[in-house]
């Protein structure tokens, strides 16, 4: 009898912990930013409409011009969205916010070397470069990637002498959240 109230109390115990996710592997994963070096990346989230909000700073030595970024579920730039039209590119809202905006123009986000935004509603991408939605997916499941960013290194509209550069700066893991 005594044997077997000890085993009712594990199996209780057992399926409270297990209700509670501490079997499910991606509960164990962290949120995530390894940027590459003059970058800093914090804080990543990610939302069910695979919109990633993040910290982001630049002390590459120089300004860039008309910044851009999209993330996506690939380390190479096969799969990536086209600069041209999937980057969100960034409005200047004050020292320490962005907001994406329409596309690339004179106007958007100039980052000075050393200076760091909270930028909100970047878009993510499945590796196919097509738009991720998780509103599928429970919350806290892990979503790893790259943060790309396209930028010019000169003011004024881009194009011609002013090509647009496209660079993978840092590796994200987010949860869903």
């Amino acid at each position: 009898m005594t044997y077997g109230w000890a085993i009712l109390i594990i199996a209780v115990v057992l399926g409270a912990l297990f209700s509670l996710g501490v079997f499910n592997s991606g509960a164990l994963h962290g949120s995530s930013c390894v940027a590459g070096p003059g970058y800093l990346c914090q804080s990543p989230i990610l939302d069910v409409n695979g919109n990633l909000m993040i910290t982001f700073g630049q002390s590459t030595g120089s300004a860039m011009y008309n910044v851009g970024m999209a993330c996506a579920a690939t380390a190479t730039s096969t799969g990536l969205p086209s600069p041209t039209t999937s980057f969100m590119y960034l409005t200047a809202l004050g020292a320490a916010t962005a907001v994406p905006a329409n596309g690339p123009a004179v106007g958007a986000l100039t980052m000075m070397n050393g200076q760091t935004v909270s930028i909100t509603l970047v878009k993510c991408f499945n590796s196919a470069g097509s738009a991720l939605m998780l509103a599928s997916s429970p919350i806290g499941t892990s979503f790893s990637g790259s943060i790309w960013l396209n930028f010019t290194l000169t003011s004024g509209a881009p194009g011609g002498a002013n090509p647009m550069l496209t660079a993978k700066i840092a590796t994200i893991t987010a949860k869903i959240a």
